[in-house]
């Protein structure tokens, strides 16, 4: 195998009764023996849906798939490519009348609808929100709402993660405050809500990530049936980046590794970079004691000197250890030292278009901001564009309707569908047309106010402005109004 190192030919190789567990620093080629052994178990003609690929988040699954989806791949059965929740939704959905009855669903011979974030933090609010404006829960909480509800889903989350009952929420939360007494309200307002939002999707058949989690773990997992299906099903398992997976997914894989035929288990040293979502980098590093071999690499293929040495050094002052020495000729860290925060931005973008002046693609380049606020959120994207530099954003955090592309969307589906009886306000449709038509905040009010009488529920024709008004809308605007009008 040219181009691989020893080890990695090892690892690739290995009989197809092996378990091994892999582990190294970032970059030292695990993922990429990882995909080899997936080509290597395919060609020795194991047969692909037997194979389950499992790691914490789908987007780590991208090497894998690039060789699943390639044309040049043997034809067969397809490899199982999950995450832990996905693995738990599907077995649900197949076992569903099983696990509506023991769960205490109120309607098991209905089918099961199973929530995303979003339409998680939809209910939650639908039911939340009485509270908050009638009750007056949360009172001492200054926090949007919608982050509000998110937290209230992360806490139910983690509990099935962990794997405590959700009615401990509350107890636990309340068990960790150190500050005013008074603030212990809100522990008690957060497990109501949970116990609300639960109970609501046992009567609605309706499963959020916690509650299929609960319902793998707890339910199909012990039972014999299903877990004799599951390991039947799947003789081989390739786990990546296990360290960022949740305790609950460890102790599933660990009493399920005696059933594989071969395993790998692939594992970074000090990462644990999903601990805040619920990841446990030490309960994944126990699993190296159910496999037959434990194998490290030490060396790193795309890591220089400079980077490893500020690993090292960001490791050894959070952990209180040594370091690893690791040489190198520059400093792989630089601080930008600005008086006021807008000259912080000029020089961040300033540094960005030094960065891609040396060839290195915008896409591989990174703003990381502890909270993404929308002002912030404008001046970078400002700053950004007046250098010609394209950019896209991501707050996880934020609810999908509060963004703009989606306001956006939102107001023109309620303009083109006045039957819904929904009339947005002259705000949202001006920043729509702003930013549907790439225009300014003052031509988009002007235009507003010309075409758009809510009484009238249509947008007039640009053709019937005065002429000197359309001038100062400008024609080139006017026509790309035209051709979102007749869209």
């Amino acid at each position: 195998m040219s181009g691989f190192s020893p080890l990695q030919e090892q690892i690739v190789t290995v009989s197809i009764d092996a378990r091994l567990f892999v582990s190294g620093v970032a970059g030292t080629g695990k993922t990429t023996a990882g995909v080899e052994r997936v080509r290597y178990l395919l060609a020795q003609g194991v047969p692909a849906d037997t194979i389950l690929l499992l790691t914490p988040q789908r987007t780590l699954q991208e090497p894998y798939l690039d060789l699943l989806e390639s044309p040049n791949r043997m034809a067969g059965g397809e490899v199982t490519a999950a995450t832990i929740g996905g693995l738990a939704r599907r077995t649900t959905d197949l076992f569903w009348a099983y696990a509506a009855r023991e769960a205490g669903f109120a309607n098991p011979d209905r089918p099961p609808t199973f929530l995303t974030l979003e339409t998680a933090q939809y209910y939650m609010a639908h039911l939340v929100r009485p509270l908050l404006e009638e009750r007056g829960y949360f009172e001492s909480v200054t926090i949007n709402r919608n982050r509000l509800y998110s937290q209230i889903i992360d806490n139910l989350n983690k509990a099935a993660a962990v794997g405590f009952p959700h009615t401990e929420i509350g107890a636990l939360l309340d068990s960790a405050w150190l500050g005013d007494p008074a603030q212990r309200r809100i522990y008690a307002d957060a497990q109501e809500c949970a116990n609300l939002f639960r109970n609501y999707c046992l009567d609605h058949n309706l499963l959020d990530f916690s509650l299929q989690l609960d319902i793998f773990a707890n339910i199909l997992w012990q039972n014999e049936q299903v877990r004799g299906y599951l390991t039947q099903t799947y003789r081989h398992l390739i786990y990546d980046n296990l360290e960022e997976d949740l305790p609950r997914s460890h102790d599933i894989i660990r009493e399920w590794l005696p059933y594989f035929d071969s395993a790998l288990l692939l594992y970074d040293n000090a990462a644990g970079y999903r601990r805040f979502l619920g990841g446990d980098a030490v309960s994944g590093a126990e699993l190296s004691a159910a496999c037959d071999q434990v194998i490290e690499l030490d060396e790193s293929f795309v890591s220089s000197e400079n980077v490893i040495q500020l690993s090292n050094v960001l490791v050894s002052a959070i952990t209180n250890q040594g370091s690893l020495d690791a040489e190198g000729s520059e400093s792989a860290m630089e601080f930008i030292m600005t008086h006021f925060h807008p000259e912080m931005l000029d020089e961040v973008v300033k540094k960005i278009a030094e960065l891609i002046g040396e060839g290195i693609p915008p896409a591989e380049i990174v703003i990381l901001a502890p909270y993404l606020t929308d002002s912030l959120r404008f001046s970078i994207a400002n700053r950004l564009e007046a250098a010609g530099i394209p950019w896209r954003s991501n707050r996880p955090s934020r609810s999908l309707r509060d963004e703009t592309a989606s306001k956006t969307l939102l107001t023109l589906s309620a303009l083109a569908h006045p039957h819904w009886n929904v009339l947005p306000p002259k705000f949202d449709v001006a920043h729509a047309l702003m930013f549907a038509l790439n225009t300014d905040l003052v031509r988009a009010q002007l235009l507003t106010e010309i075409v758009y009488r809510q009484r009238d529920e249509r947008l007039s024709n640009f053709d019937e402005i005065r002429p000197e008004t359309q001038e100062r809308i400008t024609y080139a605007l006017g026509e790309r109004y035209t051709t979102l009008r007749n869209w």
